[in-house]
């Protein structure tokens, strides 16, 4: 049988080119705005995560329902995942504001009639918009779209699709 050259098991395997890394510092950081903005999130659990160098070029972060299987190896119901390179430039309250947002996004939900919790993932919808806009104004999402622009040299129209 002739040799196949694609499936060489002797070469490395290279992944996508990202990498994942645990943020003690995200969940510290975390903790304070579930604090600071009463944000109730029942018995869920949240892992935080670093993806470098990004998630893409035009998504600073995401939060993600755990499938069953991360939710079993990890004890996860949800993962907010933040663009590593990102997260390495932006100053204190910026971060503060990045996992505001996100955490909005975690919404547990009590069945009585089941006695038991659904995990699902509230959509950005204007009412999380006018939440943050009202308290604290959009520099934080101009800042996080201009670290982003100036990471990858985006233009002016790449730049206000950056999303978190």
């Amino acid at each position: 049988m002739p040799q196949n050259d694609y499936l060489d098991p002797s070469d490395d395997i290279k992944l996508s080119g990202k990498q994942l890394m645990e943020a003690p510092e995200m969940e510290k950081l975390a903790s304070e705005v579930l604090e600071t903005h009463k944000i109730e999130i029942g018995p869920a659990q949240i892992g935080f995560l670093l993806v470098y160098p990004n998630i893409s070029k035009q998504r600073a972060a995401k939060c993600v329902k755990a499938s069953r299987e991360v939710k079993h190896y990890s004890g996860n119901d949800y993962l907010i995942e933040v663009s590593g390179e990102l997260w390495d430039m932006l100053d204190k309250d910026t971060k503060k504001m990045l996992l505001y947002h996100e955490l909005l996004h975690v919404d547990p939900v009590f069945k009585a009639k089941n006695q038991e919790w659904k995990m699902k993932i509230r959509r950005p919808d204007f009412a999380d918009y006018y939440e943050i806009n009202d308290k604290h104004g959009n520099e934080w999402y101009k800042t996080i779209q201009a670290t982003v622009s100036s990471l990858y040299d985006l233009d002016p129209r790449q730049e206000s699709k950056v999303t978190v």
